[in-house]
């Protein structure tokens, strides 16, 4: 027998990816003016923002006819859009080979495995100290990330050049955090990997205020 699942119930775990809550740091900024609200994308089921680029990149790839059913992804990562797209694709039935430096954190490696994520780590550059990636160490990273899309027929996300990357967080997390504060925003303040989210959020505030500074 089919059980009915209720409303309040989503269908997979991509169903809860979005919609993260804001809260207001009065405590922390008392006696200064104005308000700070963050929004708590940690709250995501990857524990990031990265899991909306995640969702946004390959849903789209699907809706275009780039990913084929079945078809393998690959990706180049520190970790949080390997997690993202470790869930992502497990739901969607796309195998996935998340590729990053021996310098990156061996936690997030196990994290992706975890997950159901091929992992495949790189040796650094000659130079390169343990825990520090550097330029040279992402030059060979991508240019394995490029060899197993090739070997393996994949799908190459490209975070770093895809417009979705950028999307995501315009039509979906710039235009949570509008509506959330009631339209009361003057700034908005973000750390950036990528650029995507900086780029999509500040892009969704200033379409509905063009004084917002970011």
């Amino acid at each position: 027998m089919k059980t009915r699942i209720g409303q309040g119930t989503a269908n997979s775990i991509i169903d809860v990816i979005g919609n993260t809550p804001v809260v207001a740091l009065d405590r922390l900024t008392r006696g200064t003016p104005g308000r700070i609200i963050a929004k708590l994308d940690y709250l995501n089921p990857g524990f990031s923002k990265k899991d909306r680029i995640a969702r946004q990149i390959i849903d789209q790839a699907i809706a275009d006819g780039d990913l084929a059913p079945g078809q393998p992804v690959v990706e180049l990562t520190s970790g949080n859009t390997g997690t993202g797209l470790a869930i992502v694709c497990a739901v969607r039935g796309h195998p996935f080979t998340a590729v990053m430096s021996e310098g990156n954190s061996t936690e997030r490696a196990r994290m992706m495995r975890g997950l159901g994520a091929e992992v495949v780590l790189v040796p650094q550059a000659k130079n390169s100290h343990p825990g520090h990636v550097t330029g040279e160490d992402l030059a060979l990273v991508e240019a394995r990330a490029c060899q197993l899309t090739h070997e393996l027929g994949a799908f190459r996300v490209d975070q770093f050049a895809r417009d979705h990357n950028r999307l995501a967080h315009e039509w979906h997390t710039g235009t949570e955090l509008w509506q959330q504060a009631d339209g009361q925003i003057d700034a908005f303040c973000d750390f950036v990997g990528t650029g995507g989210t900086y780029a999509g959020v500040t892009t969704a505030l200033k379409k509905r205020k063009p004084t917002v500074q970011c």
